[in-house]
């Protein structure tokens, strides 16, 4: 009995080790998807973005997700044919490109890595609050954001006027990024119009003190509106306009020095997107 007993312990043992090596065994997985791949463009928009991207390191982007654009933001996303005309002459052409020729540090510290391009006006909290990008989408480290898009047209005066804007809307990004000027806010501390800058024209701002009625708005308009200036207009015209007022020629020469420590002269960059748009649309 005895020896009956421990054969019967002895194979009980060996069952035990029998099924534990094949609970252990590492099951066999047929796994063919590379994780790391890049997923192969889609059209030729897609295949644009790429390039941008491995060029200047800023992804342009029109797909939209919650990751990219919060539930509470109202937009519409930009049509496929217009996004891809806008990306191309406007951010590749005018934007990206002159920088890094003209002014290659602030092409390598300054340029966002996400672009966003919106159809038509971005709605925060609402659908029918105020349509306008502005420093509420702008004002961040990483990302920039332009509506208007579907409006695009490969148009010289179009362009050449949205380039304005797209500065505009940077200098919100710099803002965010590392504040405005010291003593900027106090020159004209007191003297904002608020809500009220609607009934104001652009030349009683700038005698008031602002480029632009819009200007008078708030701080933050201010400085960015001056920066839409500086590259709208020729520095000729820039220092008839900031004659007016000498708040506005302080503001100004804070503003262009500002620009110049990041490694861009907005004057000369004025002068050749004018060249660059020229060439690009005879």
């Amino acid at each position: 009995m005895k020896q009956v007993a421990k054969l019967f312990i002895l194979a009980g043992l060996i069952a035990v080790m029998t099924f534990s090596c094949t609970k252990d065994k590492a099951p066999v997985i047929n796994d063919t998807i590379d994780y790391f791949a890049m997923p192969k463009p889609l059209n030729a928009l897609d295949s644009l973005i790429d390039t941008i991207q491995h060029t200047y390191g800023l992804r342009v982007i029109y797909k939209f997700e919650p990751r990219v654009i919060d539930p509470t933001t109202f937009f519409v996303p930009a049509l496929i044919n217009r996004a891809q005309g806008y990306t191309k002459y406007v951010v590749e052409k005018m934007w990206l490109q002159p920088i890094s020729i003209f002014a290659p540090q602030f092409s390598k510290n300054q340029i966002p890595v996400e672009f966003l391009t919106i159809g038509t006006a971005v709605h925060f909290n609402s659908i029918s609050s105020g349509g306008a990008a502005g420093a509420g989408l702008n004002g961040q480290y990483y990302r920039l954001g332009m509506g208007d898009v579907n409006s695009f047209v490969v148009n010289r005066a179009w362009i050449r006027e949205h380039i304005n804007i797209l500065y505009h809307e940077h200098a919100h990004q710099l803002d965010h990024k590392f504040g405005r000027p010291k003593g900027y806010d106090q020159v004209s501390q007191g003297l904002y119009y608020d809500l009220q800058y609607i009934s104001r024209t652009d030349e009683q701002a700038q005698k008031d003190g602002y480029f632009r009625a819009y200007g008078g708005f708030q701080p933050v308009e201010d400085f960015a509106t001056t920066v839409e200036a500086m590259m709208r207009f020729p520095k000729d015209s820039i220092l008839k306009i900031i004659a007016k007022n000498p708040k506005l020629e302080t503001k100004y020469k804070m503003v262009n020095q500002f620009y110049l420590s990041k490694g861009i002269d907005l004057h000369m960059m004025q002068i050749k997107l004018d060249s660059v748009v020229k060439a690009l649309i005879p």
